[in-house]
C-alpha cells in the first residue's frame, strides 16, 4: 500500500473519532441553572436634612397622665437629658419642685429686634422640642419678656410674638398643640431691675416652664 493511501486512511479514521459538540440542553424552567447575576445600580441616596432624620427617630414615652409618685422620677429623666443636650448653649435649666424652667436669652434665639428665629436659635429650639416630644407627659408654657427700651405696648407685642414663634416651632416639630401655651409679658417682670429705657440683655429673655401632667 502506497504512503499516500496510508495517510488518507489515517485521516479518515481520525475524522470518524471526532464528534459534533452536543446541542445546548433545554432545561425545564424549574431546573434551569441560574443565570449569572447582573450588575445592579446602587440605589439613589435620599437627602433628608440631618435634623429631620434625628427628630424622626424620637419616640414619645407614651406615659399619659402621671401619678404624683411617678412625676419626680419622670422629670429627673428629662432634666438630665436637657442639661446634657443644652450644655454649652448658655441656656440655664432650673428645677422648681417637679417643674423645669429653661431661661433663654432672646438675643441668642432671635435675629435683632425681631420675632424671627435665627439659625443658632433654631438649633437650640430643635434640641428642646426633641426633649418635650419624647417626655410627652408634660405641659409647656413659653413666657416672653423684654427690657425697658421702647414703649410698653411695643414691648408687650414683641414678647408675645416671640413666645408664639417658639410655640409654633414646637408644634411644627411634632409637639401636640394642646400641650403648648405662650404668653408675653413685655417689660412687666424684669429679671434685673432697671429704670426706664435701659437696654439690659438679661431682661430680653424667654422662660420655658415644663410641668408634669399629674392625675388628680
Amino acid at each position: 500500500m502506497s504512503k499516500t493511501v496510508l495517510i488518507a486512511a489515517a485521516i479518515a479514521m481520525l475524522a470518524g473519532c471526532m464528534t459534533e459538540p452536543p446541542p445546548e440542553r433545554a432545561y425545564p424552567p424549574e431546573f434551569a441553572p441560574p443565570l449569572p447575576p447582573r450588575a445592579s445600580k446602587a440605589p439613589a441616596e435620599t437627602t433628608a436634612p440631618a435634623s429631620s432624620l434625628h427628630r424622626a427617630e424620637i419616640k414619645p414615652l407614651g406615659r399619659g397622665m402621671l401619678t404624683a409618685q411617678a412625676a419626680g422620677g419622670y422629670m429627673d429623666g428629662q432634666e438630665k437629658e436637657l442639661r446634657a443636650d443644652l450644655r454649652g448653649t448658655g441656656i440655664t435649666v432650673s428645677r422648681m419642685g417637679d417643674s423645669l424652667v429653661l431661661n433663654l436669652r432672646a438675643d441668642t434665639v432671635f435675629g435683632g429686634k425681631t420675632a424671627e428665629i435665627s439659625e443658632q436659635g433654631r438649633r437650640i429650639v430643635d434640641k428642646i422640642s426633641d426633649s418635650v416630644r419624647k417626655f410627652d407627659s408634660t405641659q409647656i408654657v413659653i413666657n416672653g419678656f423684654t427690657d425697658t427700651t421702647g414703649t410698653e405696648a411695643r414691648n408687650l407685642k414683641i414678647s408675645q410674638e416671640r413666645a408664639d414663634t417658639v410655640a409654633k416651632a414646637f408644634t411644627e416639630d411634632g409637639v401636640e398643640s394642646h400641650r403648648v401655651a405662650a404668653k408675653g409679658f413685655g417689660d412687666e417682670i424684669l429679671k434685673i431691675p432697671t429704670g426706664p429705657d435701659v437696654s439690659e440683655p438679661r431682661n430680653r429673655r424667654l422662660e420655658i416652664r415644663i410641668t408634669p401632667r399629674v392625675k388628680t
